[in-house]
């Protein structure tokens, strides 16, 4: 009888369309100990966002349902760093991380104030962000997109991005630096690096690929390719502007 009860149970958590435990203070507190242990180290110890995105904005881009929640954690995210975690936690336990993130939403985003289009003129101009930096589509395209960064980045986030680049790399753009033999260094995007030779893409979206035995050095380099200058090159009124229309890019809701 027991048995029948756990394989009903199981059947009912891998089912639910909504979370079976939602709003229970111990799966919730059982879901936090663990969202810290595995899931931390990218979207924050508060879930406010790192190298993963805020989870505390109750609307997500794979699927703002729990039922969409359930998937993303139980399967990944196919071409993100999101990996599945079916096969490490049962199904209560993943209602249990869904428990948690959604006790974690704050009424509304944090919000910050600033003017925006000036913001936005200074993105396109002064700071020279569009030169590297995409929305919908328009601009460079070697640094991250940014169309929909103000709904998937805490301001947390973006502000230490904007002073402190380096601080953490966004995954899928370390930089190569390579250092020829004429001594001429050559510092990009990583576009394929192993023992034996490097490929990069520089801010002018010059393709370069050279053998280890053609360089004299080459490595992957701590520093982010983006400019670690912005807090002197800009006022903190211009900061402030640029974070405001930075947060203002929502993409398609």
């Amino acid at each position: 009888m027991l048995r029948v009860f756990s394989v009903l149970c199981s059947t009912w958590l891998l089912s639910a369309q909504s979370n079976p435990l939602a709003g229970d203070p111990a799966a919730i507190d059982i879901g936090k100990g663990n969202f810290r242990l595995h899931c931390a180290a990218c979207h924050g110890i508060h879930a406010q966002g790192g190298r993963g995105p805020d989870l505390t904005r109750a609307w997500f881009t794979a699927g703002d349902a729990d039922a969409d929640l359930f998937r993303v954690i139980s399967k990944g995210v196919e071409g993100t760093e999101m990996t599945a975690y079916g096969e490490r936690f049962d199904d209560s336990m993943i209602w249990r991380f869904v428990a948690f993130i959604r006790s974690a939403a704050r009424n509304t985003p944090a919000s910050i104030s600033g003017d925006t289009q000036h913001g936005r003129e200074i993105f396109q101009g002064k700071g020279g962000c569009g030169g590297c930096h995409a929305i919908e589509g328009k601009g460079g395209g070697i640094a991250p997109a940014l169309t929909r960064v103000g709904r998937e980045r805490s301001l947390g986030y973006l502000r230490e991005k904007l002073l402190e680049p380096s601080k953490s790399i966004t995954p899928g753009y370390d930089t190569v630096t390579v250092k020829l033999r004429d001594g001429r260094v050559i510092r990009g995007i990583s576009k394929g690096f192993d023992d034996f030779s490097a490929q990069l893409l520089d801010v002018n979206k010059r393709f370069y690929s050279f053998r280890k035995e053609e360089v004299a050095s080459m490595k992957i380099d701590e520093r982010s390719l983006m400019p670690a200058n912005y807090g002197q090159k800009l006022t903190p009124v211009e900061q402030t502007d640029v974070l405001a229309y930075l947060a203002s890019l929502q993409g398609d809701k």
